[in-house]
């Protein structure tokens, strides 16, 4: 992925900056000590990031190398939102309770699923895209020429 890299230099740079604005302002050596190791990580992670890609992750622009098929880019995912919703209400169940923990299960299998049915659609269209589409069961009805509508 060229470029990918970027946005995480920006966090660290973030990160970095309000770290240095909290030593001036408090002093305290475990904030600091918190902020150091979280921008520690995050460039350790685009060092391993650029390494494993030989540097394209730094670059920007398109891919030279990619070819030019279609591809999948949903703009939406309601199983992704009801796994994240699920997720937070099951964390908020171990602080408040058992019913938000089933409950946040259950909106969990139901986003999973969604989830599914959603990759299923998408690989049909990808395969439509790229015109290999399957010829769904015949129905059985001709046309006028005899052919299979």
């Amino acid at each position: 992925m060229r470029g990918g890299a970027l946005p995480l230099c920006f966090w660290a740079l973030l990160l970095a900056t309000a770290g240095t604005l909290n030593a001036i302002w408090t002093g305290d050596t475990i904030q600091i000590g918190t902020f150091a190791a979280a921008v520690t990580m995050i460039l350790i992670f685009i060092l391993a990031l650029s390494i494993r890609s030989r540097g394209e992750s730094l670059r920007r622009g398109e891919d030279p190398v990619r070819p030019r098929m279609p591809e999948a880019l949903p703009r939406t995912s309601t199983g992704a939102a009801a796994i994240g919703i699920g997720i937070g209400t099951l964390i908020f169940g171990l602080a408040f309770g058992h019913f938000p923990i089933y409950f946040g299960i259950g909106i969990v299998i139901a986003g999973l699923g969604r989830l599914a049915i959603e990759l299923r659609a998408q690989r049909l269209a990808l395969r439509q895209a790229r015109g290999q589409a399957h010829d769904p069961a015949p129905s059985g009805r001709r046309d006028a020429g005899g052919d299979r509508q």
